[in-house]
């Protein structure tokens, strides 16, 4: 067994080299210690290092009452994201994964176990061999023995942090700068320290407790005598947390105590993610903002205040440096479960409590049933007071949420396994003050056909296939949030003129005017795009006319991602183009293969307040690099290069003064690092391919000036292994060179086929002297079987009420060209639909996706298209539904009125005995 504290690099390294050595076998590692000696954090950091090495990988969290199933459904939601679960029984999920994992390397970390049979459970789904790794992190050492099949060489414990560096620790989070206590605290700092046993959680916390009493000298002193109050009466540590945590959550104000408490509605390993909790806090009220203050930045300083007391920890961070979740520790999770139980702030009810009868007076009902099949609500005569409903479990154990009449907040997690095709939810729409809806289902959700009457209604997030979209979604006048996944949204997008956030509206299948429409959104921050199929390649043009008119409107942008679809669809634009520049644009991500710029467009030269960046183009000429250069915000960007350079990419020094992660990714890497370049460098991320004949000694040129480097991670395409033997050995002569002799992950994959090719370079050579150097090209991969050598095709026919004043000023797009990719593969149409392919995907298209393809109703066993099956089954005269109160089939048609009778029948049965 090895020892070690948890301060500075040392143990990450020390394990990160025992993790990457050579066994082919799987390796378990176990990292063991007590409550807040930060077990979490090393193995989050050894998960942002190490996950690129392996093909696949998932980061989940277990409780002390774990549901088995969300566990592995989330470890194979992670390792298999683009295909969700196909069964919901144990040994089927087990099933699954093991057989997803047998041939691959894959890395896992299972965090907070604290059983044994959690581990004798998951551990059947995990395949042996393939170099893959495991780490479990545990306060017991009988379930780090049992994970790592009691080899205590396996087994990481670690240690309490020394005096030294828990003072350092302690003054770093008091102080803004400074290396040694304020005279006033010289006496009971060393008691700070000895009572807080070395734990970092309780070094933080006092810490924060210490900076946030005023700088007057009498105020010091009365925080110093109750520390000393606590620090002399109680020796024991787990004691010593609990009062310490008391007293942190008796110190913050009263805005800060309603918004930690609310944390207690998420069940025990739960991770979540900023935005929505701020959104569900301004939901409940729970912000305290003055007037002419924007809600929900008041609620980010909230969040970010908690964050920094270490009363909320980060839990996942991607490779470019953006936070993606979030949880509470089990030490203030249980603090603030038993604050709001006392307080009556949320009742909680989890599977093992369903037959304990609620309080009389319910203000906010958390559900945490899981996997469990017959758990229901208990039964309450107040539930219509009750403000917000979270139900995590079953499909079959979901509550009858129509009789919460004054809700303001519901969220729903849930999971089928029953074989049902659809979640109605279509009472919702009587639910008149809700404010935030969430729904996240394995299951076709039907939503009411009528929504008009929400008008209190903030945010709208459907995690699900959705049925059809109610046609007056648009008069929603208080919509803020809109994130509806593979959904089509109605004409009128425009008219919710208080939207902020747009996400997953599809460009290709949404109409003209809905893409006009985007334009009068004027308080639009955050707009994600994506791009499926089109009905014709007309009308895809007159969208792109549309959605670059309306871009331009968007003065409040905050965020901008088009996203890829159809493998082989390419949107290009021409770096010339005058193109929108939102004056407050933070994150911009126009994706290949959908989107590719010729050149880099002028326009990103005035993003100043940019900070993330991810975007492709045809070539890169020294110019443009120099456009990127002069962004004085950005800190993360992504690049990929279509074409070969023709020479070295030099970055000079001052460039990139202020960015931490860089990807680049170009048919042939040249590139030079002078002195000064990108100082504040962490993360360099490379792809590339050889050739044949190539010499490799100035591929990285000068890297050892980038003097933060941490991290290098490369993709080499090769076809023989000599060719990336030859790649690898001049990288790491590269690297070698470096000072700090940065971490390397090189990848050897097969090579990335090179997009210039001479009909592109013709094509190239002659946009320059096009009109389109004045007003910029915008071009479709329309037919990859057409070939359009010369000439530029005619502009779309717009509609003539805005043909005449918009295509005149010059500030649209004004011309469209196909263009031929003869490496591409070939184009089929699907003898069902119609729809124009790739020939490798017909037959699944044919099986799984065509809308054409015919189904059975598995009500009446009626064969049907699958455009017309969920419509139909909606309404088959067959259909039925268990009504799990009287145990009987109901037709789906007399379920609503039959739920009702049965309920108040059951009701009038009770109180008669």
């Amino acid at each position: 067994m090895r020892r070690f504290s948890a301060t500075g690099e040392g143990p990450s390294n020390e394990l990160e080299r025992w993790l990457i050595n050579g066994e082919e076998q799987l390796k378990v590692v176990s990292i063991v210690g007590g409550a807040g000696i930060g077990k979490t954090t090393l193995a989050l950091k050894l998960w942002g290092t190490l996950r690129g090495q392996f093909e696949c990988g998932a980061f989940v969290r277990t409780a002390q009452k774990p549901d088995m199933r969300r566990i592995l459904r989330n470890i194979l939601l992670q390792v298999r994201p683009h295909q969700s679960p196909n069964h919901g029984e144990m040994r089927h999920l087990i099933n699954d994964l093991r057989e997803y994992l047998q041939d691959k390397r894959y890395f896992l970390i299972i965090d907070d176990l604290w059983a044994t049979s959690v581990w004798d459970v998951v551990s059947r789904a995990f395949p042996k061999g393939g170099c893959s790794r495991i780490i479990t992190t545990t306060e017991s050492m009988e379930v780090a023995l049992a994970c790592c099949c009691f080899c205590p060489e396996h087994i990481f414990k670690m240690e309490p942090l020394s005096d030294n560096d828990s003072e350092k620790l302690l003054l770093q989070r008091i102080l803004v700068s400074g290396n040694q206590s304020p005279q006033q605290f010289e006496d009971v700092i060393p008691q700070i320290i000895r009572s807080c046993g070395g734990l970092p959680l309780a070094i933080i916390i006092v810490a924060r407790i210490l900076a946030s009493q005023p700088e007057k000298l009498d105020q010091w002193g009365s925080a110093q005598n109750s520390f000393h109050s606590i620090f002399g009466t109680n020796p024991n540590k787990e004691g010593f947390m609990g009062q310490i945590l008391d007293i942190c959550f008796n110190s913050l104000p009263h805005y800060l105590k309603t918004c930690l408490l609310y944390l207690s509605t998420y069940p025990e390993g739960y991770l979540f993610s900023k935005n929505d909790l701020m959104k569900q806090w301004v939901a409940e009220g729970l912000i305290c903002a003055n007037k002419g203050e924007d809600m929900e930045e008041v609620a980010g300083s909230y969040f970010g205040e908690l964050v920094s007391m270490g009363l909320i920890q980060v839990m996942d961070i991607t490779n470019d440096f953006e936070f993606l979740s979030y949880s509470v520790h089990q030490l203030v999770l249980d603090l603030i479960t038993y604050k709001s139980i006392e307080d009556n702030f949320i009742t909680m009810v989890d599977y093992s409590q369903t037959t304990t009868p609620l309080t009389d007076k319910i203000r906010r009902l958390s559900l945490h049933f899981g996997s469990a099949a017959y758990a229901t609500t208990p039964a309450s005569t107040r539930l219509s007071q009750a403000r917000s409903l979270f139900f995590s479990g079953l499909f079959t154990s979901m509550p009858l949420f129509i009789f919460f009449k004054l809700l303001r907040v519901l969220i729903l997690h849930i999971w089928d396994d029953t074989g049902a095709k659809m979640l109605n939810v279509t009472g919702i729409c009587e639910l008149f003050w809700l404010r935030y809806l969430q729904v996240t289902c394995n299951v076709t959700v039907k939503l009411p056909d009528k929504i008009e009457a929400m008008k209190h209604l903030e945010t709208l997030e459907i995690n699900a296939r959705i049925l059809d979209v109610p046609p007056d979604i648009v008069r929603l006048s208080s919509l803020l949030h809109l994130c509806l996944r593979g959904a089509n949204l109605p004409n009128g997008i425009g008219c919710i003129r208080s939207l902020r956030t747009l996400m997953y509206f599809d460009i290709g299948n949404s109409s003209e005017d809905n893409l006009w429409g985007l334009g009068e959104l004027t308080n639009l921050q955050d707009l994600h795009l994506t791009y499926s199929s089109s009905p014709s390649s007309e009308h895809l043009k007159r969208n792109l006319v549309a959605l670059a008119s309306s871009l331009r409107k968007l003065c409040n942008l905050k965020s901008f991602t088009l996203a890829p679809g159809i493998a082989g669809t390419v949107v290009l634009f021409d770096g010339s183009s005058s193109m929108p520049t939102p004056m407050f644009l933070e994150k911009l991500e126009l994706l290949p293969p959908i989107c590719i710029f010729s050149r880099l467009p002028r326009w990103i030269g005035q993003l100043h307040k940019t900070c993330i960046m991810k975007v492709a183009v045809r070539e890169l000429p020294t110019i443009d690099i120099a456009i990127l250069a002069g962004l004085p915000s950005l800190t993360v960007l992504s690049l990929s290069v279509h074409a070969a350079p023709e020479g070295r990419v030099v970055f000079n020094d001052r460039e990139f003064p202020v960015l931490k992660y860089f990807k680049f990714r170009c048919g042939v890497l040249c590139m030079h690092f002078m002195p000064g370049a990108m100082p504040n460098l962490q993360r360099l991320k490379l792809g590339f391919n050889t050739h044949i004949g190539e010499k490799y000694d100035n591929m990285l040129a000068g890297i050892e000036h980038l003097l933060n480097l941490h991290d290098i991670a490369g993709k080499i395409g090769a076809t023989t292994e000599s060719e990336w033997s030859a790649a690898e050995s001049a990288i790491n002569n590269a690297i070698n060179k470096h000072p700090r002799f940065p971490r390397r992950n090189l990848q050897w994959v097969d090579p990335v086929e090179e997009k210039c090719c001479p009909s592109e370079k013709h094509h190239l050579r002659q946009e320059k002297g096009t009109v389109g150097e004045k007003h910029g090209v915008l071009e479709k991969a329309i037919d990859m079987n057409k070939h359009a050598d010369t000439g530029l095709s005619q502009p779309p026919n717009l509609p003539s009420n805005v043909a005449s004043g918009r295509l005149e000023s010059g500030s649209l797009v004004d011309e469209l060209q196909e263009f031929s990719a003869p490496s591409l593969p070939c184009k089929v149409s699907c003898p069902l639909c119609k729809e124009t392919l790739q020939r490798e995907i017909l037959d699944l298209h044919k099986s799984e996706q065509c809308t054409q393809r015919l189904l059975v109703c598995q009500y009446c066993e009626y064969q049907l298209p699958a455009i017309e099956l969920h419509e139909h089954q909606a309404v088959c005269v067959l259909a039925t539904v268990f009504c799990e109160t009287c145990k009987k089939n109901i037709r789906y048609r007399e379920w609503l009125g039959h739920e009702m009778q049965c309920y108040d029948s059951n009701d009038s049965a009770e109180l008669s005995r």
